[in-house]
């Protein structure tokens, strides 16, 4: 307000020379023109005293409104705060951006009001008047109003969550009620029935569920139980001999472990064992594959493209579609297990498959639909890429395969217009958050949570991103 200052000194000067000169040329009656002079001397000061007083109630205004602006924005950041909560950061803000006795100016700010959707502040300021004393006017009231109302868009929301063995333990429980807040926080922010979650659970396999084993989309083959034939072999007896530990790694989804057995140092007599017949039955356990050629970046699925189902293979608990119901979402964030490897292009790809229009589900509304609906993807993981597309499995070891595959499958997902955030959970690996942060939609969509405390944080960041408040006055 420099501008502002600068004019109120040069009136200053200006009135004092006004004071001085103007009893001078009202009693000099010597000429018309020295009259004239006078009462333009007078018209001039007045001028000058109203643009001084109308500047700075003009600057208060302004001022006044931006602050109001800022406060109405902050009242509820997370959509499940308490009133007072809502009070506080209403206050504090306005103040911070709005001191009182801003430009000598008594400021006022009211109570936040709820209203549909969101909030109401208004603010007023008293501005003492510098010249307008001369005509009776000590202050001036000026007011702002400011309103924001949550986003009124439909919302499909997929949350496509690590669920592999090095989530084990402390993690998938951090991962569990951080997700459930997140779902809590967005639909307490939410109209009724304006927001669908789905769940998808992923470790090298997602589990599409049982159910779907005969889906046209699907292609699995039938269960089947082999017989192994009976027979005989040559051992050693080692029974009551000396033995030694040995030690060997035995890395598991990219974590360190060491694993060990008993190793006899003086081997007993030789003797035949002899064995039956057995049964080793091969089921489908609801694992999807994926087709070739690898990669596989076709989100729909139909008779002609099926999907293959995976036989003798484990992965986590079923994905779960588009819903309103948020506690049937929640019970199954709860039953996640860790259990795999890491193939993070399965779960991303299911994710898409969730909210699109299209086959195998076709739950999701069509892309830029009207009403407008955000279709928002939350993909989260603790590691990188431990296993790659082999075939129509997903056992291979190609790390770079993988995460080729993952930035297509990325760029593709984006294409039509899926918001993508992404989080890494307490991951060391530089490439792997690089191809992470790449991943999401920008930089702002992008959380390198180093710690369970800061995944908290990752996930209520993103429900605030999604329920912001917007300024509608």
């Amino acid at each position: 307000m420099f501008g502002v200052d600068k004019l109120v000194r040069k009136a200053m000067k200006l009135r004092a020379l006004c004071a001085l000169a103007a009893p001078r040329l009202m009693a000099d009656q010597s000429g018309s023109v020295a009259m004239l002079f006078g009462v333009t001397i007078l018209v001039l000061c007045g001028m000058v005293a109203f643009s001084v007083d109308y500047s700075r109630t003009i600057a208060v205004r302004s001022r006044l409104q931006a602050a109001a602006d800022a406060a109405v924005l902050a009242a509820s950041p997370t959509g499940g705060q308490t009133q007072d909560q809502v009070n506080a950061n209403v206050t504090n803000t306005f103040t911070y951006n709005m001191p009182d006795q801003y430009m000598s100016a008594s400021v006022t700010v009211d109570p936040p009001v709820a209203i549909t959707n969101g909030y109401r502040v208004t603010a007023s300021a008293d501005v003492p008047m510098s010249f307008g004393k001369l005509l009776g006017v000590d202050t001036i009231t000026v007011r702002a109003l400011a309103e924001a109302i949550r986003s009124q868009n439909n919302i499909e929301m997929a949350l496509v969550l690590d669920n592999t063995f090095s989530m084990s333990g402390s993690k998938i429980s951090a991962l569990q009620s951080a997700a459930k807040s997140l779902v809590d926080q967005i639909v307490a922010a939410s109209p009724a029935g304006t927001v669908k979650f789905a769940l998808v659970p992923f470790s090298n396999y997602v589990n599409v569920g049982m159910q779907y084993r005969s889906a046209q989309w699907m292609s699995v083959p039938a269960d089947w139980v082999e017989t192994v034939p009976g027979g005989s072999y040559q051992t050693t007896d080692w029974a009551g001999c000396p033995t030694t530990t040995v030690t060997y790694s035995c890395p598991n989804d990219g974590v360190p472990q060491t694993c060990s057995y008993q190793q006899c140092t003086t081997p007993g007599p030789q003797r035949t064992v002899t064995y039956p017949s057995y049964p080793v039955n091969h089921v489908w356990n609801g694992c999807a594959g994926s087709r070739t050629p690898a990669p596989d970046l076709n989100v729909s699925a139909s008779f002609n493209g099926p999907i293959p189902g995976i036989l003798d293979v484990s992965c986590p608990s079923p994905l779960a579609r588009l819903t309103t119901d948020d506690s049937s979402i929640k019970s199954q964030i709860d039953n996640m297990v860790a259990t795999g490897e890491t193939y993070i292009s399965s779960g991303l790809m299911w994710g898409w498959r969730v909210l699109d229009p299209a086959t195998p589900f076709a739950d999701g509304v069509a892309y830029n639909s009207t009403p407008k609906t955000k279709k928002i993807m939350i993909l989260m993981t603790d590691g990188f890429n431990t296993r790659s597309q082999s075939s129509t499995n997903h056992d291979g070891s190609d790390s770079t395969a993988a995460d080729q595959a993952l930035g297509q499958l990325c760029a593709a997902v984006k294409a039509p217009g899926v918001e993508l955030y992404t989080i890494d959970f307490e991951v060391n690996n530089t490439a792997s958050k690089a191809l992470l942060q790449g991943c999401a939609s920008g930089f702002d969509h992008y959380y390198d949570a180093k710690d369970a405390a800061a995944l908290t944080d990752a996930f209520n960041n993103i429900a605030s991103s999604v329920i912001k408040l917007a300024l509608s006055k």
